[in-house]
């Protein structure tokens, strides 16, 4: 085996299973952050309004969407018509009321610390045309637009999530669970194969403590973000070099009001603050977190497991500066810092796995909107990231730099139809030293070892145009052509896309999508003494057809999905004069099913997904099923709250075994058991002083106490395993959140 495939082996083997065998609750280490972090919404929410919705008659009208316009604040009103949302955003807001049958309205209200704003809002019948419609397939989006599926609430308030918004997104169909950490693998794809973006820039490591399989978190809070749109296939043009899916995000702008966060809890302290400088004009966010896990161990257990314990900082700092009514320019950095020394144990080898990652991203955006409505974006922004890691004979030093400039221009033409354009341009530059075992399996310190060095870089450019046209108040369709460049190897990538959206009654929308798509493979595979520089850009074909039921109570969306896959890197004879061919291919098909439902008592959402997904792939010489393979994937989340000050959610999730191979050469040929895991949280919120409030929580991670198996690790002759179990049984995690106005 060549050097490259021994190291993908190794970290896919060893690399980045010492956690599951610390059998510790590990994820829990950084609910701290993340939990801390995620209550800070529920205690920000020190404005009020309420009221009451009633139709001509004056009867209450039920089930009726009331929510702000410029942020994810919302509520349904009752059986007697009536709602409540608290905010921390002050001054003039809009707030939209819409129902279906009715007329939308838009009522402009002051919201304050100090007073109460209570409505009485009168409905109309709804004479008018039918709305537009705005849709593209497999997509969730969290922001105020249509098909709102998940909203920054949500992913605070699900259970297992840690307020994490890779973790949340794991509960929605099509993105399966492989391990307990955070990465997205979507309908079929690696981890990889999902571009993830913040204010056009792309995020090259979007992970706390990665690995592989993605990392344990994400890089970036939702409460730093003002929308997020996820989509798991058959995405537009203007999302690129992704073979699966997107995740792009756009930060919060100007802060509306000052306020200053304190948390603190079993494992963490956190500190934030929003300043507006000079109002409507100048304003500045920053936040700063450290995450010391002692103190969750000493409570749940597992202090002799670690050498060094895991650590972890970030900060962030935004400044927003808005120079006219129709253009702002925003600077943000964002850093993360994490250290961890674990024991770690196979059938060969018994050590410690040593890991150190610094991570930065910063970003300048540019956006204004001309005399002729046209909207440009502009983005100009680094991505720096450094990891150390070490066990055995296995020592590598990962450095990674990427630079890049994007623009989008949105311009509406007509009211039927949109033009969306851009181009982007980046450089990558990789580098990668240090040694491996010969034998991916024997990683103990005597053992023969090989020295790896990969310096690469590379430059690419692309561009995109497409249109959004309503051809019929219920016909929609997205059509568009993608070009991409790489240099060095002179590869170009053309690709088309289209969606149709078809409303069939006011509240069902059937969808049919497809399109070409291409990535790059990674680094790695390139380099000229351990790749194959020659390798083609990877392929995939979507095809997606979807049905949709969307009324004021429910939101109902199922789909039926298909791949083909081309052009993979896999392995070649080791007296090749290369060491990887673009001969692997594969194909990926399934259902997905997501029904999410908001009752005044109860809320939540329920998805399942069925795939089959086999590759010919690196080191698997034939087609068999993928790492990530999981046929059969089930979440309930529910959420209740008990009066105006408690909440209680509780997430229940049931996987089908991923595949494992048991023997040389049978690769993926068994199956690990079904997973099963409950996760329950809880927070009280209670105000003090003038306007200030503070919120109490906790959290239980793995209710039922599960030991469930993630899988095995070998010997070099397979005659002795590890198994890898769940990183921790039941396990607690609690603090509290104070806002300081």
């Amino acid at each position: 085996m060549n050097i490259l495939g021994a190291v993908i082996n190794i970290w896919q083997r060893n690399g980045f299973d010492w956690y599951r065998n610390s059998h510790c609750p590990f994820i829990a280490i950084f609910c701290a952050f993340f939990i801390c972090s995620g209550t800070q919404l529920e205690a920000q929410q020190v404005g009020i309004v309420s009221g009451r919705v009633v139709d001509e008659g004056g009867n209450p009208l039920q089930y009726v969407n009331v929510f702000f316009t410029d942020g994810i604040e919302g509520a349904m009103t009752d059986e007697n018509g009536r709602f409540v949302i608290e905010t921390l955003r002050f001054g003039e807001r809009t707030l939209r009321v819409s129902h279906i049958g009715y007329e939308q309205k838009d009522i402009e209200v002051i919201v304050s610390v100090a007073r109460l704003v209570d409505l009485t809002i009168q409905m109309e019948e709804s004479l008018i045309e039918m709305e537009t419609i705005t849709i593209s397939a497999s997509s969730f989006t969290m922001a105020d637009e249509e098909g709102q599926t998940l909203t920054s609430m949500d992913v605070v308030t699900t259970a297992g999530a840690s307020a994490d918004i890779f973790r949340a997104i794991q509960t929605l169909p099509g993105v399966t669970q492989v391990d307990e950490g955070a990465g997205m693998f979507v309908r079929g794809g690696d981890v990889s194969e999902t571009v993830i973006l913040l204010d056009q820039a792309t995020l090259s490591h979007p992970y706390r403590y990665e690995s592989d399989t993605g990392g344990y978190f994400g890089m970036i809070s939702p409460f730093l973000l003002s929308g997020t749109y996820f989509s798991s296939g058959a995405f537009s043009a203007k999302y690129g070099n992704a073979l699966s899916g997107v995740l792009a995000m756009e930060s919060l702008g100007m802060p509306d009001a000052r306020a200053l966060q304190v948390s603190m809890g079993l494992a963490a302290l956190s500190l934030g603050a929003d300043v507006p400088v000079m109002p409507n004009k100048l304003g500045l966010r920053f936040s700063g977190n450290y995450s010391n896990t002692r103190p969750l161990f000493w409570v749940n257990g597992g202090l002799d497991r670690f050498e060094e314990l895991p650590v972890s900082g970030d900060g962030n700092l935004s400044v927003i500066y808005r120079y006219s009514p129709q253009g702002k320019l925003k600077l943000s950095n964002y850093f993360n810092q994490d250290d961890i020394g674990v024991g770690y144990q196979s059938p060969e080898f018994e050590g410690t796995f040593v890991s150190g990652t610094d991570n930065l991203l910063s970003n300048m955006q540019w956006q204004h909107v001309s005399s002729r409505d046209f909207l440009l974006k502009s983005s100009l922004s680094r991505n720096l990231f450094h990891q150390e890691l070490e066990v055995g004979s296995l020592a590598l030093n990962i450095s990674d730099k990427f630079l890049k400039w994007r623009t989008d221009i949105v311009y509406p033409a007509t009211d039927r139809l949109k033009i969306n354009s851009g181009f982007e341009a980046d450089r990558l530059a990789t580098n990668i030293s240090g040694s491996v075992p010969e034998d991916e399996n024997d990683l103990s310190p005597d053992g023969p070892v090989r020295t790896l060095t990969t310096d690469y870089s590379t430059h690419h450019a692309g561009l995109y145009l497409e249109s959004e046209v309503n051809i019929t108040p219920r016909l929609f369709t997205i059509g568009g052509l993608r070009v991409d460049y790489l240099d060095g190897s002179n590869d170009l990538t053309v690709d088309p896309r289209i969606s149709l959206g078809y409303r069939v009654t006011d509240t069902q929308i059937i969808k049919l999508a497809t399109g070409l798509y291409h990535q790059y493979p990674k680094a790695q595979f390139r380099d000229a003494e351990y790749g194959n520089p020659d390798l083609e850009p990877l392929y995939a074909g979507h095809y997606v057809a979807g049905y949709e039921l969307k009324s004021e109570l429910t939101n109902f969306k199922m789909e039926l999905y298909y791949k083909d896959y081309s052009n993979l890197p896999l392995e070649v004879p080791e007296d090749s004069v290369i060491n990887y061919s673009s001969d692997g291919y594969g194909y990926a098909y399934g259902a997905d099913v997501f029904l999410k439902g908001n009752l005044p008592f109860i809320g939540g959402w329920i998805s399942y997904s069925y795939l089959i997904s086999e590759r010919e792939e690196l080191d698997h010489l034939r087609l068999v099923p993928t790492d990530y393979d999981i046929r059969h994937n089930y979440t309930a989340a529910l959420k209740t709250r008990i009066g105006m000050s408690n909440s209680l959610s509780l997430t229940y999730r049931y996987t089908s075994g991923k595949p494992y191979t048991p023997a040389l050469e049978k690769w993926n040929a068994a199956r690990l058991p079904p997973i099963q895991r409950l996760d329950m949280s809880w927070s009280h919120f209670r105000p003090f002083g003038d306007g200030s409030f503070i919120v109490f929580y906790g959290a239980v991670s793995n209710l039922l106490d599960r030991q469930n198996i993630y899988g095995y690790l070998y010997s070099s002759n397979y005659r002795e395993r590890t198994v890898l179990r769940s990183t921790f049984g039941r396990s607690y995690y609690f603090g509290l959140t104070a806002v300081i106005m």
